[in-house]
């Protein structure tokens, strides 16, 4: 269920930027981009950079990836791989040895001839997702460690030569990227790998350059030239580290290299707005490359660093999920606050209730009027006035009374009390009136059939007081019974006359005093038998159902404690601006747009078909996840869809983090308080990917951009700030995000001796070199 409930964040987060990409086309690429991966070690990076591509770019479904892997590659629509020969190679000759097996195998010279054509087609295929097809990007990324990098000459020129033949303009950019932190048993060896790539690299840029050597190959071997101009082969070189110019070491390092690979195949390839500003957007690839080589007469190299701040749209998405089901189980509590009449009445069992039951159950009381015929004419007051009432029974009736009573009322009583099948009628009334009822429901029936201390109204502690109540009035009618046995019938209270020839008179009142004392209390006992028959039969039920429920409620509180823990769980690593009252903000939030639905749906909307309906039938299968899969359901459709989830960036991070703000207090954060510190966290945070000696470094230089909206207050803001410095270039990628800011910096200039990384490993590379490690395919000289 944590991967349901992550899905749904990361939709929320993904669906929240495409409204506002929908109408932007600010972030669609304008000319094709094929990224060529080459190397096991980027694997990695090429499944990181198809997903935020994917996320972020509007047509990335036509950018096409191509990977060049020895062991293991990804597979995808459009993802074309090549897999290198030569597996189990020689630790001190791998470079190499990966170098010789590509040149020996024609084979493999054929396939990749065919893959790169076959790419060359999907680029057509796919050429309704541009505006121009003037002009193909290649962007190569590799791990300058990796051993297959050195065929990166090969791969690079035999694509780009295949391109030409079906685009104008081929322009290739590389990213090596790089890794300082010393964790592996290998280090020495993997900079050494590194230093011989980078050595073989400023070879490669510089100005003499050339390349010649027949690599486009055809099914029937005929060999065609693949050639190079005197010229550097990579238009620019990006050199993305873990470790930054302040020299650093993020864990975050290699997620941020790849969002700086998307982010500036954007910015150089993405489409121009028509309302240009010169602050908006002016980044000119061509200028920047001018930029950074200035005089210099050696290879120079580039490096940039990327900061965000963005609202945490996953945290909010789980937040909202776990107070929208909160609301839920607040109003389904709620709904079992009722005066205990009328929970017993739903159940079936107020005194009305239990009236039916006699009438159904017991003869009518004035059946035993019949009893008075059973008096012989014989019989005199005079006779029976010192008898007891028991004793005058037996000589009036010679057991007459007791048996017409046994046949008439306690035989069939006896009958229905043993043949008394409830359960349909109790689970109707627990399943009819309260579980599937819009106004209670299945918490409802829960808590009322609960015996848990406390409770505040529980039916079955009722139903046992109701026992007890019942138990002690039967004892009670029992012991009355025989006191009116026991007492003399002189001493009765019936109406008596002293006159003469009233013993017929006295006889009759006598009569009718007996049959409604004696028979009319045991009547009442009857009927105090049948409703211990009754409750009995309701406790048994209700508390096997109970049992049911709390096993559905169970479900209810798996659900519960997840949504809480994985809202919780967000905010580990929590940034103390810009995650601020999140759980308090959208507890409010929520509860707004609840009373709203309420208003708008009716008080018991929860209930509706269109939200969660019944309860009870969505946690049937006994699986938590169907009322999970239910609640973000509702969510992304009711929920997240109400404008106080699409406030702008800036609205909604300031009124949030005013929330728990009372008008009195004087630290409300000002807007203005609020951009500052934002500006301070893209400005801290941008620092580039890469560590250089500063005092080597003769030249160096800067552009920043920020990808944002251009006309909200905080980028006119972030830009008057930047412009204040005037150290250099500057401009604002514009889209209508309503997510966040992000801003990329970069720096070049740079020589591969102006590295803290080349002059650290220089050193092993010359040990391994000396012990007879061979990185190369031909002799490279160190730059100077």
């Amino acid at each position: 269920m944590r991967e349901l409930l992550q899905k749904y964040a990361n939709t929320f987060s993904i669906q929240l930027e495409k409204i506002s990409l929908s109408e932007n086309e600010q972030r669609s690429v304008n000319h094709p981009i094929v990224f060529l991966f080459l190397g096991d070690m980027v694997k990695g990076a090429l499944k990181a950079i198809m997903t935020i591509n994917e996320e972020k770019w509007q047509n990335s479904s036509g950018v096409l990836y191509f990977h060049v892997y020895q062991a293991d590659t990804i597979t995808g629509e459009n993802v074309l791989s090549l897999q290198l020969t030569g597996g189990d190679q020689d630790r001190k000759s791998q470079r190499k040895e990966t170098y010789e097996a590509f040149y020996r195998d024609d084979n493999k010279l054929i396939e990749l001839n065919k893959t790169f054509r076959r790419l060359s087609s999907k680029i057509a295929e796919y050429g309704k997702d541009y505006s121009s097809l003037k002009k193909v990007n290649l962007c190569v990324v590799t791990a300058i460690d990796d051993s297959a990098n050195i065929l990166i000459q090969e791969f690079t020129l035999l694509l780009k030569s295949i391109l030409q033949e079906s685009f104008r303009l081929v322009e290739v950019d590389l990213y090596g990227l790089m890794k300082e932190k010393q964790d592996g048993e290998n280090f020495a060896l993997s900079t050494s790998l590194g230093i011989s790539f980078l050595t073989e690299l400023d070879h490669y840029q510089t100005d003499e350059y050339t390349f010649a050597k027949e690599l486009q190959l055809t099914e029937d071997h005929l060999r065609l030239n693949v050639s190079h101009p005197p010229s550097p082969l990579f238009d620019l070189v990006y050199l993305l580290s873990d470790k930054n110019e302040d020299g650093l070491i993020s864990s975050d390092a290699a997620h941020q290299n790849i969002e700086i690979i998307s982010n500036l195949n954007l910015l150089k390839n993405r489409k121009m707005i028509t309302d240009y500003h010169e602050k908006m957007d002016s980044y000119n690839h061509q200028d920047f490359k001018r930029g950074i080589k200035g005089n210099a007469r050696q290879p120079v190299y580039a490096s940039a660093g990327f900061s965000k701040v963005i609202r945490p749209n996953k945290a909010i998405a789980l937040h909202a999920a776990h107070h929208f089901f909160n609301e839920l189980l607040l109003s389904l509590k709620a709904a079992g606050t009722q005066k205990r009449e009328k929970v017993l009445s739903l159940f079936g069992l107020s005194e009305q209730h239990f009236e039916k039951h006699y009438h159904q159950y017991l003869p009518p009381v004035e059946k035993i009027a019949d009893m008075s015929g059973l008096l012989g004419l014989s019989s005199s007051y005079q006779t029976v006035k010192k008898m007891s009432v028991r004793d005058a029974e037996e000589y009036l009736y010679e057991g007459g009374t007791q048996t017409f009573f046994f046949n008439n009322f306690e035989e069939p009583i006896r009958e229905h009390s043993q043949g008394l099948d409830l359960r349909d009628r109790i689970e109707r009334c627990l399943y009819e009136n309260i579980i599937n009822h819009e106004q209670y429901g299945l918490f409802c029936g829960y808590l009322w059939t609960s015996d848990t201390p406390g409770t505040e109204i529980s039916v079955l502690n009722e139903i046992d007081t109701l026992v007890r109540d019942t138990k002690n009035k039967r004892l009670e009618k029992e012991a009355r019974l025989e006191q009116y046995y026991q007492q003399l019938v002189d001493h009765g209270d019936f109406k008596k006359s002293y006159l003469p020839f009233s013993d017929k008179k006295n006889l009759k009142s006598f009569v009718h005093y007996f049959f409604e004392a004696i028979y009319g209390t045991k009547y009442e006992i009857l009927k105090l038998k049948v409703k211990q028959a009754i409750l009995k039969q309701y406790r048994a039920v209700l508390e096997e159902h109970h049992h049911y429920l709390r096993k559905k409620i169970g479900l209810i509180d798996q659900v519960e404690s997840l949504l809480k823990q994985t809202a919780a769980e967000s905010l580990y690593d929590s940034d103390d601006v810009l995650d601020k009252n999140i759980a308090e903000y959208y507890a409010g939030t929520l509860a707004r747009i609840t009373a709203k639905l309420k208003e708008k749906r009716g008080p018991h909307f929860f209930s509706d078909e269109r939200f969660f309906g019944n309860l009870l039938s969505l946690l049937e299968d006994g699986n938590a996840k169907t009322l999970l899969e239910r609640l973000l359901l509702v969510c992304n459709r009711e929920v997240l869809t109400e404008e106080e989830f699409h406030l702008s960036f800036e609205d909604e991070l300031l009124e949030r983090a005013n929330v728990m703000t009372d008008y009195e207090n004087l630290e409300i954060l000002s807007k203005e308080d609020l951009f500052k510190q934002l500006y301070l966290r893209l400005h801290e945070n941008s620092c580039v990917q890469i560590e250089v000696f500063n005092y080597t470094q003769d030249h160096r230089y800067e552009e920043k951009y920020f990808f944002g909206d251009f006309y909200s207050k905080f980028m006119k803001f972030a830009l008057e700030k930047e412009y204040e410095t005037r150290q250099w270039k500057v401009g604002c990628a514009h889209e209508k995000k309503s997510s966040g800011i992000e801003k990329l910096a970069l720096m070049g200039g740079f020589r591969l001796i102006d590295l803290m990384y080349y002059r650290n490993g220089e050193k092993y590379y010359k040990a391994y070199t000396e012990n007879g490690y061979e990185f190369h395919a031909n002799i490279v000289e160190s730059p100077v």
